[in-house]
């Protein structure tokens, strides 16, 4: 069964936020807090959350980590406030969350 996981981003120049949803017709459920990187392994604690839930396939789980190490890599390559829209394109199966003050975290 897919669980139709998406990876959200918050995109600043300081730092990208990562969580994961999974995402229905009808609902969006949390699976995950946001992590944030560089602050954290935000990676890293995506994965161990990801793989200490049983029911999520471990194909899944790859798929939105391979998703997270792609947007952290764009992130360190373009490392400006707003993500362009060529690499919002590319980066399409991400869902990027409005702005969020960094002195909020």
């Amino acid at each position: 069964m897919t669980l139709n996981l998406q990876l959200k981003v918050i995109w600043q120049k300081q730092f990208l936020g990562l969580a994961v949803d999974q995402v229905n017709k009808t609902i969006t459920l949390p699976i995950t807090a946001y992590y944030f990187w560089p602050r954290t392994d935000a990676w890293k604690q995506l994965k161990l959350e990801l793989e200490s839930k049983p029911w999520i396939n471990p194909t899944e789980t790859v798929k939105v980590l391979n998703l997270a190490t792609d947007v952290i890599a764009s992130w360190q390559k373009e490392h400006t406030q707003e993500i362009s829209p060529s690499m919002k394109e590319k980066l399409a199966q991400a869902s990027f969350s409005s702005y969020m003050n960094y002195q909020d975290l």
